[in-house]
């Protein structure tokens, strides 16, 4: 038997711990790999298998990260090997969170419609929607930082908020579904 309720909840933790960044020198105290494995644990008990896979290879794909010290684009782009290969490593995590946070949020949203409720999807739709747009945008220009400055400080913020935002509207659908 699947329980929505937990599963959705303990998405929410896994997500919240991703989100959360405490650092003490080099030393994550939550290491984002804890909040994908959460994340995963709560797509089991949804039988989301697909999204389930894609949480667990994060996992696995972050625990570097809790040894990897993040540096910002404009030290990776300035400096030669490590910080480089460490810009990349990132941008190619966010890529796969992105992916991650669609397959959830779509699935949720089929699952919403099959129930009859079309206001609560179309909204989600949209939210996605904005969400999936500002997070390639900020994707794409953070090798670009220097030019578009300014730009990119307004979407990473917006960004920020859309990830709390995402957060809500799966603690939204854990009340309704």
């Amino acid at each position: 038997m699947y329980d929505t309720y937990k599963g959705l909840t303990k998405i929410l933790w896994g997500f919240l711990f991703v989100l959360i960044d405490i650092n003490i020198e080099y030393v994550d105290i939550i290491p984002d790999f804890v909040g994908y494995a959460i994340v995963a644990y709560g797509l089991m008990q949804l039988d989301f298998e697909r999204e389930r896979n894609w949480a667990a290879g994060l996992a696995i794909i972050a625990f570097p990260s809790f040894f990897i010290p993040k540096v910002n684009a404009a030290e990776s782009m300035s400096y030669n090997g490590d910080y480089f290969l460490n810009f990349l490593y990132y941008t190619g995590f966010g890529v796969l969170h992105l992916i991650l946070m669609y397959l959830i949020i779509s699935r949720l949203i089929k699952t919403a419609e099959s129930k009859g409720l079309f206001e609560m999807s179309q909204k989600a739709r949209t939210r996605l929607t904005l969400y999936v747009g500002l997070s390639i945008f900020a994707l794409i220009g953070f090798p670009l930082g220097e030019i578009l400055g300014f730009l990119l400080i307004i979407a990473v913020i917006f960004l920020f908020i859309m990830e709390i935002v995402m957060l809500v509207l799966i603690a939204q659908f854990r009340n309704v579904l």
